[in-house]
Order: C-alpha cells, then sequence, then structure tokens
C-alpha cells in the first residue's frame, strides 16, 4: 500500500467522522485505481454530510454503488445551495443510473440553466439523453456554409430542449458586437420524414438596428417539491422561461416595437419567398432511368401420386429385466394420461443400447422444483431449507471441530458425507462449489462454479476424503492442498488479518454465488498484530519480567507434554487421537493454575467482520446491479455447550439476516448432528 494511502486510513480511523479527511481518501483510491474501494469507503461513513459541498462529492461516488442514496445526498445538496450545478448533474446521473430518464432529464436542464459549461464533465449523460430522445444532439453543419469568422450572422446552433409539435425555432448565440440576430425555421412536422440533401433548412437574416438594451436581471430559481417528491425548477415571475428554454429579455420599449414591426415585414417576405422556394422543389419530377427488372418465370412441377408407405410389424427383441436397480442412477416416470393416438410399432433394440449412459446422468433432479427458475435447486443444510442455483458449501477446517464433545473424527466424517449427499441432489443446471477454510487458508473444490453434473458430483467426495482423517495430517497445508488469495479489498479489515469463516464468505462472495452454506465451530478470535512498539509498551505497562516469560513457557511445554503422553495412550487402544481448542483445556485437566500471559493483537470486533460481509456484498453484487445473495450458518457446538450460551450468537443472526434473509442454527454435539441427517 503506498504510504499516502496508509497515512490517510490511520488518520480516518482516529477521525472517522472528518468528511474532508473521507473524500480525500477516495480521492486517492480513485487515483490509484481503486473506484469501488473509494465507493464503499464513502457509503460506510458513520454519519452522512453537512456541507453542500461534501454532500454532493459524496454523491458522485455513490453513483454505481448507491445510486439511491446518491439522490439524497443531492437533494439535501440542493435544499442548501439552490445554484449548486454540480448537484444537479449528479442528480440527473443518479436517475440516469436507475433507468429514470424523464427524471434524468429534467434535472440535467435544471443544470444547464444553472452552469452550462459545467455540462462540459457529463457527456456521457448528454448521449444517453439524446438516444433516449429527451435532448437533440448537436446539428451538422449547414451545407455550403462560409468558412469561419466570414460570416458571423451564419452559424450554427443546437437545440437543448425539444419544442412541442410545430414549427422548431433555434436562436443562435450572437456577438457582441452585433446588432443582427439568426433565427432558424423549420417549417416541416419533427415526424416528418425529410431528405436533408435534397431539401435545406431555410434561414432567415433580420436586421436589427436596436439601439442597446440593459442587461436583464439574473434569472432566480426557485426550488419547489412535488408530489414525487422532485423538485421544480420555477422561474421568478419577472423573468420567465420560454418552452425553448431560453431566457426572454425585458419588455421592449415603445420605439423599439416600431423597429420590430419593419424588421418582422421584412422577416415575413423573406420567409414566403422560401416557402415558395421549398414547394416549387417540391413540384419537381426528377425522372432516373431504372434498370430493368427481371422476370421471374415460375415451372410447375407435374402431379406426382405419392405410394402409400408399407407399413412393417417388427418384434422386439427381447431383454433380461435387472433384478437390482440403483436408486442413486434411476428415474421413474409415470404418465398420467394416454394419448389415444395409435402408434406404430417399432423395434427398441437400437435405441435401448444407450440407455444405460443416460440413465447414469443425472437428469431427473432437474425436474424437483418445477416452479422455480430454471437451475435452482433445493438444499436442505442440516435442517436449513433452502435453494439456490449458484450455491457455494463451506466447511470448517480447523481442529476446532474435532473436539470430542463434538464427536471428534467421526462426526466431522459424517459432515463430509452429508455436504457429499446435499450436492448429488443439486439439479444438473444448478453451479456449485465447495471451499474449506482454516485460519487464513481458504481452499475450493474449483476456481469457478461448476455444473452440477454427475462427473463433478462423484469429484466432490473424494475431494473431500482426505481432509483432517488423520491426526498427523490436520488441516489443509499438510495435505497440500492449493490456497487461495482473496482478490478484493474490502473495508475495514485488510485481507491479511481476514481469518476463519469471514475469509471464506468473502471469497465465495467473490465467486458470485446466491446462496451460502457455513458450517463452522463458530466465533472464534480475529486479530490484528500489534506493532513492536506497541507491544513494548503494553509489556511494559504489565511490568512482564523475564520471570514471566519463562514461567509462560515452561506451562506451555508441561501442557504439550501431557497431552503427547494421553494421544499415545489412545493410539495404543484404537482410540482416535485428542484434539484441543487451546492449551487451556489441557491445564484444566492436569489441574494446572494458568500463568500469566503475554499480550495478544487488536481483536476485530464483531461490528467490523458484520461490516466487512456488508461492504463485500454492496462490493461484488449491488455495485453491480445484482441481488443479495443468501448467507445461512449451521453452528456445531459440544455436547455440553448450552445452546442459549454461544459466543456472539447474535453476531452470526446479524450477517444472515441482512443478506436476504439466511438462517441460523445450532447442532450440538453428535447426537444433534445424527438426528438431524437421520443417522439414529
Amino acid at each position: 500500500m503506498p504510504p499516502k494511502l496508509a497515512r490517510l486510513r490511520e488518520k480516518l480511523k482516529e477521525s472517522p467522522e472528518d468528511w474532508d479527511l473521507r473524500l480525500t481518501l477516495a480521492d486517492e483510491l480513485v487515483s490509484q485505481g481503486n473506484s469501488q474501494q473509494a465507493s464503499v469507503l464513502v457509503s460506510t461513513a458513520p454519519d452522512e454530510p453537512e456541507s453542500a459541498v461534501h454532500l454532493t462529492r459524496a454523491a458522485s461516488y455513490l453513483l454505481a454503488l448507491d445510486p439511491a442514496l446518491s439522490i439524497r445526498y443531492t437533494k439535501r445538496a440542493l435544499s442548501i445551495d439552490e445554484s449548486n450545478a454540480e448537484a444537479a448533474l449528479i442528480r440527473a446521473e443518479a436517475h440516469r443510473a436507475r433507468g429514470e430518464a424523464t427524471d434524468a432529464h429534467r434535472f440535467y436542464v435544471v443544470g444547464l440553466a444553472l452552469n452550462p459549461s459545467a455540462t462540459g464533465n457529463h457527456a456521457d449523460l448528454q448521449k444517453w439523453l439524446s438516444s433516449q430522445g429527451l435532448i437533440s444532439p448537436a446539428p451538422e453543419p449547414v451545407p455550403n456554409s462560409p468558412e469561419p469568422g466570414k460570416d458571423r450572422h451564419f452559424i450554427n446552433s443546437t437545440r437543448l430542449i425539444p419544442s412541442s409539435r410545430g414549427p422548431e425555432v433555434t436562436v443562435s448565440p450572437i456577438p457582441e458586437d452585433d446588432v443582427s440576430q439568426i433565427v432558424q425555421v423549420s417549417l416541416l412536422e419533427p415526424d416528418d420524414a425529410v431528405d436533408t440533401e435534397t431539401i435545406a433548412t431555410p434561414l432567415v437574416k433580420i436586421v436589427s438596428l436596436r439601439p442597446p438594451i440593459e442587461e436583464p436581471e439574473e434569472t432566480k430559481f426557485v426550488f419547489e417539491e412535488d408530489d414525487e417528491d422532485l423538485p421544480v425548477l420555477s422561474p421568478a415571475p419577472e423573468a420567465l422561461l420560454p418552452q425553448t428554454g431560453g431566457i426572454s429579455a425585458p419588455p421592449p420599449t415603445p420605439a423599439q416595437r416600431k423597429l420590430v414591426v419593419n424588421r418582422a415585414s421584412a422577416a415575413l417576405i423573406a420567409i414566403l419567398v422560401h416557402v415558395a422556394l421549398v414547394l416549387l422543389l417540391g413540384i419537381l419530377v426528377i425522372i432516373v432511368p431504372q434498370p430493368p427488372v427481371a422476370e421471374l418465370v415460375g415451372i410447375v412441377s407435374p402431379e406426382l401420386t405419392q405410394e402409400e408407405p408399407e407399413i412393417k410389424k417388427v418384434i422386439p427383441a427381447s431383454m433380461s429385466t435387472p433384478s437390482v436397480v440403483s436408486a442413486s442412477t434411476s428415474r421413474a416416470i409415470s404418465a398420467t394420461g394416454v394419448s389415444a393416438v395409435a402408434l406404430p410399432e417399432f423395434d427398441a433394440k437400437g435405441a435401448l443400447d444407450a440407455l444405460p449412459e443416460i440413465v447414469s446422468t443425472d437428469l431427473g433432479a432437474s425436474f424437483a422444483l418445477p416452479f422455480s427458475p430454471k437451475g435452482t435447486s433445493a438444499v436442505n443444510f442440516f435442517g436449513i431449507k433452502s435453494k439456490g442455483r449458484r450455491v457455494a458449501f463451506l466447511i470448517d477446517a480447523e481442529r476446532y471441530m474435532l473436539t470430542d464433545p463434538r464427536g471428534g473424527y467421526p462426526a466431522y466424517q459424517i459432515v463430509k458425507e452429508e455436504i457429499a449427499g446435499m450436492i448429488g441432489k443439486l439439479g444438473l443446471e444448478t453451479m456449485f462449489n465447495v471451499v474449506l477454510y482454516e485460519g487464513r487458508n481458504v481452499s475450493a473444490f474449483s476456481e469457478r462454479l461448476l455444473p452440477a453434473t454427475a462427473a463433478n458430483k462423484s469429484k466432490v467426495s473424494e475431494w473431500l476424503y482426505p481432509v483432517n482423517r488423520e491426526f498427523e495430517k490436520l488441516g489443509l497445508v499438510s495435505i497440500k492442498y492449493p490456497i487461495h488469495p482473496l482478490k478484493a479489498e474490502v473495508e475495514p479489515v485488510k485481507n491479511d488479518f481476514i481469518t476463519g469463516y469471514l475469509r471464506a464468505i468473502q471469497y465465495a462472495l467473490e465467486c458470485d454465488v446466491d446462496a451460502v452454506f457455513v458450517i463452522t465451530s463458530g466465533y472464534r478470535s480475529m486479530e490484528i498484530p500489534r506493532t513492536k512498539e506497541d507491544r513494548e509498551k503494553i509489556l511494559k505497562d504489565m511490568k512482564w519480567t523475564e520471570k514471566d516469560d519463562i514461567a509462560w513457557r515452561e506451562a506451555i511445554k508441561k501442557g504439550q507434554d501431557w497431552l503427547n503422553k494421553e494421544n499415545a495412550s489412545r493410539k495404543a487402544k484404537g482410540v482416535p487421537e485428542r484434539v484441543i481448542v487451546n492449551i487451556g483445556e489441557v491445564w484444566r485437566d492436569m489441574g494446572l493454575r494458568p500463568p500469566r500471559s503475554p499480550p495478544g493483537g487488536i481483536q476485530i470486533t464483531a461490528e467490523e467482520r458484520e461490516d466487512q460481509v456488508k461492504n463485500a456484498v454492496r462490493l461484488h453484487y449491488l455495485a453491480t446491479g445484482k441481488p443479495k445473495p443468501q448467507i445461512n450458518f449451521v453452528i456445531f457446538i459440544g455436547k455440553d455447550q448450552d445452546k442459549d450460551t454461544v459466543p456472539q450468537l447474535e453476531h452470526f443472526e446479524n450477517i444472515a439476516h441482512r443478506a436476504r434473509g439466511g438462517k441460523v442454527r445450532v447442532l450440538e454435539g453428535m447426537s444433534a448432528l445424527k438426528n438431524v441427517t437421520g443417522r439414529n
């Protein structure tokens, strides 16, 4: 991470309510090419901005991630500063992101009226509004027009607001030292098809000799709230806006009215002349010789009498009926209604040769959910019933899952077999993946989602088989499974410090799943290492001495020796070795008083973990217009642990509830696992 970025992050942690600092960090992230992280950073602020400037800048970052929040920010900005053209244009961009063309055009016009030069930064918005037919694109240069600078009267103009049906009038800008005004008049209806190369729009030059007129007072715009909670641009009574979008000048004097009459007469004569020319051009008929049209000659074939097909009766070859049919590879399809049409008899011998191959594929599972979207499969995840089209199963591979109160190795074997069975029931068009996690290690069955074909399903059981089967090969590294890194950084915890179920969930969300099923041993410590300086300071405050350090190390060695001796005895008796959560369990069994322990790292709180999942969903789903995925948890605890005292149970419920109504279930020991899987 660049030093400047790291410094800004540290400062923001100290002052998260400082919007100047937050927006500065967002600007720096954008300059580093991390625009999505900048959007997430702005959206996760503890409080909303107060100033119009902060509201406008924050709204610009939220356009892709949360257009609704961007609209709310720009609305507040405009209520604070009614002349904020950039806020109006950003609100137009937000409506564009939501596909609301009318509202986008409305606020574009507001921003244009407040500051025409501000629209230069919103070229894509202009093109989009033009494609929607709400504004007209810049016209092509008039044919045979004089070169720039030779005649300033003929200037190409651009219509910004479409006029109502009827002649369209566009007034071009006039240089300050010129007293003439050019009015472009189109005498054709907007919907008429016109060949622009044949008929040119007539231009009428009206010469004005009016004396200089004082500059009109600045037009005032008033924002009002209508029924749809949208501001309406209303002109002040002294400066009404015409339908074409321009701003009228002050009322003329009597001398100016007389001059206008003379000018209008000249204009009328010129218009009539051009109308006559247009009508004459319409009467002219240009005859262009046409190439001769090829004649089509139809040849009628003589009628043929079709012979009746000869129907032969073929007796099918006899087949031996198998005595046993595997339930896992067969599907029974019954017909409730039989057609009355008689079908010819046929030889089934050739077709039946391919039957074993077809039956071995899992086609029948696609009929399991006839009223669900194509590819959706039902899942019963240890009692949690849900469904999905793109699903991921996350399995805790840490030693906590193998403790004696949970049932040890046999219980973990049931977990693996049950998940393999769940995958075996998925429909053919359902996509799936299996993810194992252990601390900072995450290993997936595949680097991408796979279709639930018979071949892929059978490989899952083989892949899960060696996981946590032997005491000497616990975890993922010992069996040499590949470790997959996380691709995207998400706030507030850096990827380097994310462990356990939180890391696995973030990896699954990067795979673009719509349903996540997690089985975990529960809430575990997750910490950020302290700096050397911080650790030394804490040790000093604790008055930690070398004597304390020696006592700590000796206690750990005694506990490890005691555990090794117990496991050697178990192995000799053919009993699986004991797996512990921490050395404290052994000290309790030994009756050893635990010594003082040195300081650990900085704990990542439950709230920070929940924000991590929320921001990952925003980054990978909401920012790209996809619905939230569902996240479900099964917490596997020991038989002697009370369900009501599961650590941080509310934390898991918060994640599940916010993720499209996910569910949480607690299983207590081997008996509960057998009961829910039907293995009693």
